[in-house]
C-alpha cells in the first residue's frame, strides 16, 4: 500500500511516524524493500540531501525491543516533470535492507558488551540501531517515520511518500 507523510516545523533530532501491528516472521526473507519519495513543502527552508531521513522500526514494540533502519532522504526537484518516475522515485531514496545486517547488528552490540537497555548503532550511513532484544522471528510492529537529521537549530518540512514495502528472497528450502 501507499502512505504520504507531511511534516511541517520537525525540530532538530526530533521524528515522525505511523505505525501498523502485524504478526509476521521475517526469518525466512532476505531483503526488506520501499520505494520512497521526498519533496520541499516549505520552499523559504530548501533540505538539502541528508538534512531529512526516513527510519523503518522493527519490533515486538517502538520503544524498547525494535531493530531501526535510516536512510537519508534526496528531494525530488518540484519543478522537474513528474511523469517521469525516475524524477519522483529517486534511486537514492530507495529502502533496500538486508535482513541479516539486523541480525549482525544484534550480535555484534552482544560481542561489545553493550546493555540492552540502550540504543546501539550498528552502521552511520545508513543507520543500523538495536535496542533490547528484538526478533524477526516473531514482529509485531512496524513504524515507518521522518527524522530532522540536521544540527543548525531549523525546524524542517518536509511530504514523503512511502509505496510497495515488501519482503523478498523468500527461503524455499525444505524445513523440519
Amino acid at each position: 500500500q501507499s502512505q504520504a507523510l507531511r511534516v511541517c516545523n520537525l525540530e532538530d533530532g526530533d521524528a515522525r511516524g505511523i505505525y501498523k501491528i502485524v504478526n509476521l516472521d521475517m526469518r525466512v526473507y532476505e531483503r526488506l524493500k520501499m520505494d520512497v519519495h521526498a519533496e520541499d513543502i516549505d520552499l523559504q527552508h530548501v533540505n538539502d540531501p541528508g538534512d531529512m531521513s526516513l527510519f523503518v522500526r522493527i519490533g515486538s514494540d517502538f520503544e524498547n525491543n525494535y531493530y531501526e533502519y535510516e536512510i537519508p532522504l534526496t528531494m525530488s526537484d518540484v519543478n522537474g516533470t513528474f511523469n517521469d518516475p525516475e524524477v519522483v522515485w529517486l534511486e537514492e531514496n530507495v529502502l533496500d535492507l538486508d535482513l541479516k545486517s539486523l541480525r549482525e547488528a544484534k550480535i555484534e552490540r552482544e560481542v561489545s558488551g553493550s546493555s540492552l537497555s540502550d540504543i546501539y548503532q550498528y552502521t552511520q550511513d545508513p543507520r543500523i540501531r538495536v535496542i533490547g532484544n528484538p526478533t524477526l522471528g516473531q514482529v509485531k510492529s512496524v513504524m515507518i517515520g521522518v527524522r530532522n537529521r540536521k544540527d543548525d537549530g531549523l525546524a524542517r518540512c518536509v511530504e514523503v511518500w512511502v509505496n510497495e514495502m515488501r519482503l523478498t528472497g523468500f527461503d524455499e528450502r525444505g524445513g523440519f
